[in-house]
């Protein structure tokens, strides 16, 4: 599934300095990792993931195609998370017995993985912490022998749960009172974090916890104002990615320094923040509970999953097709039909036969672009991030340096390319919103054609797909063209719905079709179904733990309340929208609420 990966993964190793001693110790052997990185081998989802940790990067930014098998297995972890964060020890035991028939790889990451999960449940019998050191310990000892503290100085390269179990033996020693030298080792960690994982998508998944940990034992030390700095450290980490985990442990961290310190304005921002984090979670029937055990555990994964599956059965029913034609001269009907049921992996070579018949040069993997250079997927992140920020002349610069490192041969990046292109054209006034649209939909055709079928969204999009269905709808309803852009984004909402993929694993498209979507309703006077979309987006906000996102979709549901005569509802869904993205910094639209507030209310927002 993954062989390009591994291209990518030795050009940046390579790039970083970083033996293969350095980032398969513990993990795979060094010959395997030669075959990995020259595409002779493939290894399962979480393997790659690991290796590509210890260089401190993330394949978040990558839309990966996986198998039914492989999806299950990721569920499975996902429910395991649950599982710890609700704190059903049963099902944790029942869902540990049954990991190891899960998987048949039995690499020592896994081996690691369950270690540290009896650990856990160690914990949440009667709150051990002891015997839940030791097995972290333990579960630490299945990939690094050495003392991480000593070889932390000298290149050590760790990934993500490597650091998450490191940061539970900490917090088990400041909660028995071993407490001699863990501020220093602390430090050292944080340190070490924000020097090796340069991708930020990835740092946010650890370093704030780590801030908040030291913060608590620097509280406990009498050191009021080393506590609030690090808090302050970790709360800028999670305000930056927009993320959700664990910011509300850091308020309360945040909120206990500055009682201590008698700041009482700052004292009042932060508990009017941890207000707006309550109503989010309240506005969804769940409620913010301390939980630092859990949060460690808790993953907070951006990326894209298509099933391979589900793509071919898609492709063949837009075309019309019987599985017997579809299938011709590649494999037989009964074998098909096991694949497009997932009860069957297809065959590679079959995959990429039935694929190019189909006109889509599909490989392994996007992330808007395809490159074997990681780099180019950073500054595709670097460039969409521009534009909330209002950060317009930066974009334009980013997407000159991303075109010319491309091979605009490929479609896919003539694709994102073109898109840019014509975003920019529009941004500077030189095209309508009307000959924008018919641009986009001629870059859509390059990737997703009409078919015979007739369905306008008939595969789950990739992400430059989604976006450009995004644009047309937007320009649409500039238009006053609203069923219009409204038919997009449902027959988007079937599309994924129909897919086995739980919403959480298309996190970024996500993100925006859930605001754009409710407040289209809003405007069309379906309230009810903008009311149902709304919650329906918050709740894929809190699986994605993605907090700033969340304040303009509770925005947008002020409106809807606003139109029900529910002025109560209307205020505070507006007010704590507005507290959100504040937080999060987002101030763009903060002069927009700020309005809408004063308009409707009569007074500022307090």
């Amino acid at each position: 599934m993954m062989q390009q990966l591994g291209v990518m993964l030795c050009k940046e190793r390579e790039k970083m300095g970083e033996k293969q001693k350095s980032i398969a110790e513990g993990i795979i052997s060094i010959s395997d990792l030669c075959r990995v990185e020259n595409g002779a081998m493939e290894v399962d989802y979480f393997t790659l993931q690991v290796l590509f940790e210890r260089l401190g990067k993330s394949i978040d930014k990558l839309e990966l195609m996986i198998s039914c098998d492989e999806y299950e297995f990721i569920e499975y972890r996902a429910e395991i998370e649950r599982s710890i964060a609700e704190g059903d020890q049963d099902k944790l035991e029942k869902l540990i017995s049954g990991y190891g028939t899960c998987n048949e790889k039995k690499r020592t990451i896994h081996r690691q993985y369950i270690t540290a999960l009896q650990a856990i449940v160690q914990y949440a019998k009667e709150r051990d912490y002891v015997s839940c050191l030791h097995g972290m310990e333990q579960a630490l000892a299945c990939t690094r022998h050495d003392d991480w503290r000593q070889k932390a100085r000298f290149g050590l390269c760790l990934c993500n749960q490597e650091i998450r179990i490191i940061m539970v033996i900490a917090y088990c020693q400041w909660k028995i009172g071993n407490t001699d030298g863990l501020a220093e080792h602390l430090e050292q960690l944080g340190g070490y974090i924000l020097s090796h994982y340069t991708d930020i998508e990835e740092q946010v998944k650890v370093y704030p916890h780590c801030m908040w940990l030291l913060g608590q034992v620097y509280l406990e030390q009498g050191r009021v104002e080393a506590a609030y700095i690090a808090c302050g450290k970790g709360k800028e980490s999670l305000i930056e990615n927009g993320s959700l985990n664990p910011l509300w442990e850091i308020l309360e961290l945040e909120e206990a320094c500055l009682e201590k310190l008698d700041r009482q304005r700052e004292l009042f921002q932060c508990r009017k923040y941890q207000e707006a984090v309550a109503f989010l979670y309240q506005a969804v029937g769940a409620h913010p509970v301390s939980n630092m055990m859990a949060a460690f555990f808790k993953s907070s994964f951006q990326g894209e999953f298509v099933l391979s599956n589900e793509l071919v059965r898609d492709l063949r029913e837009s075309r019309r097709l019987s599985q017997e034609a579809f299938g011709s001269e590649i494999c037989s009907r009964e074998t098909l039909s096991r694949i497009e049921s997932g009860k069957r992996n297809p065959n590679k070579k079959n995959l990429y036969q039935i694929f190019k018949r189909m006109g889509m040069e599909r490989e392994n993997y996007y992330g808007f672009i395809e490159a074997d250079e990681y780099e180019l997927y950073e500054k595709v992140r670097l460039y969409n991030r521009c534009f909330p920020k209002g950060q317009l002349e930066e974009a334009w610069k980013l997407l000159d340096e991303i075109e010319n490192a491309l091979d605009m041969t490929v479609l896919v990046n003539r694709q994102f390319i073109g898109m840019g292109r014509i975003t920019e054209q529009i941004a500077k006034g030189a095209l309508s919103r009307e000959q924008a649209n018919r641009r986009y939909r001629d870059l859509l055709s390059l990737t997703m054609p009409p078919v015979e079928s007739g369905a306008m969204i008939y595969r789950v999009p990739f992400r430059t797909e989604y976006m450009l269905w995004n644009k047309i709808a937007v320009n649409l309803r500039k238009d006053g063209k609203v069923e219009e852009a409204l038919r997009i984004y449902e027959e988007m909402i079937k599309c994924y719905r129909r897919s086995r993929v739980a919403m959480r694993y298309h996190a970024v498209p996500g993100l925006t079709l859930y605001i754009n979507y409710t407040g289209f309703l809003e405007v069309h006077n379906e309230l009810e179904k903008a009311e149902e979309i709304g919650k329906e987006g918050l709740r894929h906000c809190l699986a994605c733990c993605r907090g700033d996102i969340a304040g303009d979709i509770l925005a947008n549901l002020s409106l809807v309340y606003g139109k029900q005569g529910l002025p109560d509802m209307e205020e505070a869904y507006l007010r704590y929208g507005y507290f959100l993205k504040e937080l999060y910094k987002r101030e763009e639209s903060l002069i927009i609420l700020q309005k809408s507030y004063w308009d409707r209310f009569h007074r500022n927002i307090d």
